[in-house]
């Protein structure tokens, strides 16, 4: 599909350079550069996302902690 962007002088400079050095067609490049981003967002959405809480069975409190008085968990360090 064709269409048309605006790009700052220097980097369209920078970017036909590079193409030039790994000898890649301009649109390559750009195509190559804007699938990476893309993707590289998709992950930052996934790493997002909180992993959920552990669940235990039948948990055991450490030695020292009474569940029956939380008060007491501000005071341990």
């Amino acid at each position: 599909m064709r269409t048309t962007i605006d790009v700052p002088d220097h980097l369209l400079a920078e970017a036909k350079e590079l193409a030039a050095e790994r000898r890649l067609p301009l649109t390559r490049l750009f195509e190559d550069s804007l699938r990476f981003y893309l993707s590289q967002q998709r992950l930052r959405q996934i790493q997002d996302v909180p992993s959920p809480l552990p669940l235990l069975r039948d948990p055991v409190p450490v030695a020292g902690i009474d569940l029956d008085d939380t008060s007491r968990l501000w005071e341990i360090d």
